[in-house]
């Protein structure tokens, strides 16, 4: 008997042990685990916070190229801005647009402009996805300057791609810059989404209607 209650007492004082080790573990796990997770929080809000100031340092610059190219290219006859000057601009200016791989613009055009548009640059517009001359439409989108980039797009019609034609309806209709879902860039193999902003031939009134806005758009960043 005397052999049995030391046996026994032996394995009373082990689960104990394990009991008491296992009870300091938790309390140190969780203590552990709190402060990784606080760490966690806090980086989280960090990086959120960085990449809202990075957007609106973005935007900002998107609203400046919009003055520059209503300026210099709308505003002017004929335009004092040409591709070679627009990508060496955007590419010594990227800096400010820290969250964009690119920058575009396309210029809104009737159908009763087409042919002049196309004799004026010296190419025809053609469709996003086929390379191949537009189809007649109400009105195009061409890529008239693009930074280095995104050179492959000059030319090509903004309104012949489902997810870009939606955002310029978009952009233009709110005068706000409006985000695409994320989706297969052209020439791409990655996802990502598309800003659009409009750019209008004059400067609009704050309350200015949705079809004022429409009417004056002239072209899309």
């Amino acid at each position: 008997w005397g052999t049995w209650n030391m046996m026994t007492l032996v394995w009373l004082l082990a689960i104990a042990g394990l009991v008491v080790a296992c009870i300091v573990y938790h309390i140190f796990s969780s203590e552990h685990y709190k402060h990784f997770e606080d760490m966690l929080v806090n980086m989280c809000d960090e990086r959120a916070r960085m990449l809202q100031h990075q957007f609106a340092v973005s935007m900002n610059h998107v609203h400046a190229l919009a003055i520059l190219v209503s300026t210099f290219h709308l505003g002017k006859q004929p335009s004092a801005l040409d591709q070679k000057s627009f990508s060496e601009y955007t590419a010594r200016t990227s800096f400010e647009r820290p969250l964009m791989t690119g920058v575009a613009f396309a210029q809104r055009i009737l159908h009763s402009q087409r042919e002049a548009f196309e004799r004026e640059h010296g190419w025809s517009i053609k469709n996003m996805h086929s390379k191949e001359l537009s189809p007649m439409q109400d009105e195009y989108a061409p890529t008239v300057f693009a930074q280095e980039t995104i050179g492959y797009l000059v030319s090509l019609d903004m309104m012949s791609g489902e997810e870009d034609r939606e955002n310029i309806i978009r952009a233009r209709a709110s005068g706000k810059g409006v985000l695409t879902t994320p989706f297969k860039l052209l020439e791409s193999n990655h996802l990502g989404v598309v800003l659009t902003f409009a750019v209008y031939e004059r400067e609009l009134p704050a309350d200015a209607t949705t079809e004022e806005r429409i009417e004056a758009a002239a072209g899309y960043l």
